[in-house]
């Protein structure tokens, strides 16, 4: 497909702005669910414009998840020197007795939260058995991180999310990890959705030596440079027609649905309360205020394919439609630098959409290229 070509079709899918997909309820973890479409997913509204949406009588009453049902703690965790409290979530490896314990870092991407990767964690941590853990963050601007110091505005440029990142990998192996699992055995997947991609890409070469040993994979999650920065040329008009308040957080929450942010239930109740503060009326105001990131867009995805493709670790790329690689990625693909993975029953937000398949492909791709788990047999010296 020629770029011209890509770059029609992603204009037309943009001009439907956010069009409604049909719910599928999670009845069945492995039953697909309907793809959303995919213009520029993660970078959630900050319009002023109120929705008018009626309240859904789906599970109206019923109580949300939190985030106790996903991870094991949720942590503020101050960093002096980025200017920033974070908002952490993570769960920690419960059975120790294996060679290796993947620990999988997650960025989100521009809009979300730290919880879009919930329903992920859950599936991950099932599946290994408590062999691996996970940690999850709200980066600033986001979710209940917040800032600390004298109040400047603060730099939203894709090195500062960076070295955020970097900061947060290394309190967490200095202060954390280390003191409950055997650093001989961990092994670090970094893995990043949208601009969490373009993040994780940037952040290895950024390791002090000790983290950068131990990262053996970087995974990336429906973002493609092309398309991304055909997007940020569209952003203006994504977010004056997006609604930035909501009467309750249920009719947030059916408003993401319907209009195929979120493909499953059960993911949009844990994400979705998480991007909106409440009012003392009931009503809730959206958090992350992209038109402040305005000066920053320009940073996020310049030379991400390159850079991605020439990563010294294994890497993998999962999208939502095979209509997106660009030319650099075409090549690194057919040269074998990264495995390519597409789900085609998801929309944009892989892994709140699919997060059993998500969570299956995970796992293979860690397997197979962290060197820990190689155990090669030998008859030497035996009579």
């Amino acid at each position: 497909m020629s770029p011209n070509f890509q770059k029609e079709l992603f204009q037309k899918k943009l001009q439907t702005t956010i069009p409604t997909s049909k719910v599928e309820e999670d009845a069945d973890d492995s039953a697909d669910e309907t793809a959303s479409g995919d213009t520029v997913g993660e970078l959630i509204s900050s319009s002023s414009s109120k929705s008018r949406l009626k309240d859904s009588n789906h599970d109206l009453f019923t109580k949300l998840p939190t985030w106790s049902d996903y991870f094991d703690f949720n942590e503020s965790i101050e960093i002096q020197d980025r200017g920033f409290q974070f908002n952490t979530y993570y769960a920690l490896p419960k059975n120790l007795d294996t060679n290796s314990i993947p620990i999988f870092f997650f960025h989100h991407g521009a809009g979300s939260s730290g919880l879009t990767f919930a329903p992920l964690v859950k599936e991950l941590v099932a599946r290994l058995n408590g062999t691996c853990g996970a940690v999850s963050f709200d980066a600033r601007g986001h979710g209940s991180t917040r800032a600390i110091g004298d109040g400047a505005s603060p730099a939203y440029d894709l090195d500062t999310f960076t070295y955020d990142f970097a900061a947060i990998m290394e309190h967490f192996l200095n202060n954390i990890l280390s003191k409950d699992v055997p650093v001989s055995k961990l092994s670090i997947v970094l893995v990043g959705h949208s601009l969490g991609g373009s993040i994780c890409t940037a952040v290895v070469p950024k390791l002090n030596k000790e983290l950068s040993s131990k990262v053996v994979s970087v995974a990336m999650f429906d973002i493609v440079e092309e398309v991304a920065v055909a997007a940020l040329e569209k952003m203006d008009h994504f977010l004056d027609v997006t609604p930035n308040s909501f009467r309750s957080m249920r009719e947030a929450i059916e408003y993401h649905i319907k209009h195929g942010l979120s493909n499953l239930r059960s993911s949009a109740e844990i994400l979705v309360p998480s991007l909106f503060t409440e009012q003392s009326d009931g009503s809730v105001t959206r958090i992350t205020n992209l038109r402040a990131f305005a000066p920053y867009w320009d940073t996020w995805f310049k030379g991400l394919s390159s850079d991605f493709t020439k990563l010294p670790v294994s890497k993998m790329l999962l999208l939502a439609g095979s209509d997106k690689l660009d030319r650099e990625l075409i090549i690194g693909q057919m040269q074998g630098k990264f495995q390519l993975i597409v789900f085609q029953d998801s929309g944009h937000f892989i892994q709140e959409d699919v997060p059993y398949k998500t969570a299956i492909a995970l796992i293979d791709f860690w397997r197979r290229n962290d060197n820990k788990n190689i155990v090669i047999q030998t008859n030497w010296g035996r009579v």
